[in-house]
């Protein structure tokens, strides 16, 4: 499959992406064995490209996502996840999540100071099992603007410094999230 080159940077995306959202349970419930499926088809079919997010089934897609790369070379695709939010937990109470199809098992705190976009990096690497993510967005930014410039953009760049994320890292607006 052909690739293309993020803007300016050395990024290289393959022209089909697997975007995570039904992985965590977007829109209906998916299990592990479907999601791993899927994933492996993708990635037979010459898919490099996989986007996350903690927000996509508060983690699941991400978990889901790691799976699957973990066991391939690192060299060999492109990862993008976003941050601006946290996932606290808290007793699920036998609710599900507002918008996915996953028991609630966290809870979506925006924060985009730079301890929180740290934080919320540090947890997505946790649950991928990978060390370093190659494209970060600010997710949904433009609803905590000033926040997001104050604070986020200083922490991706500061992440970009110490090469944890690739060149890169952008903010994002996502219609279905």
């Amino acid at each position: 499959m052909r690739t293309h080159r993020l803007g300016h940077s050395t990024t290289e995306v393959t022209e089909l992406g697997f975007g995570g959202g039904p992985l965590g349970g977007l829109f209906e419930p998916l299990d592990d064995d479907t999601a791993a499926q899927a994933l492996t088809a993708a990635w037979d079919a010459g898919i490099r490209y996989f986007d996350t997010s903690p927000h996509y089934g508060i983690g699941h897609s991400e978990r889901r996502i790691g799976e699957l790369l973990r066991g391939k070379p690192r060299a060999e695709f492109t990862l993008s996840t976003k941050v601006g939010r946290l996932l606290v937990p808290q007793d699920p109470m036998g609710r599900m999540d507002e918008g996915f199809a996953v028991p609630a098992t966290h809870r979506r705190v925006w924060d985009f100071s730079r301890d929180g976009i740290l934080r919320s990096l540090e947890d997505s690497l946790a649950r991928m099992g990978v060390d370093r993510i190659d494209v970060l967005y600010l997710h949904d930014a433009e609803e905590h603007f000033e926040a997001a410039l104050r604070d986020g953009y200083p922490a991706l760049a500061e992440l970009r410094a110490q090469g944890v994320v690739g060149p890169f890292a952008r903010a994002c607006t996502t219609p279905a999230s």
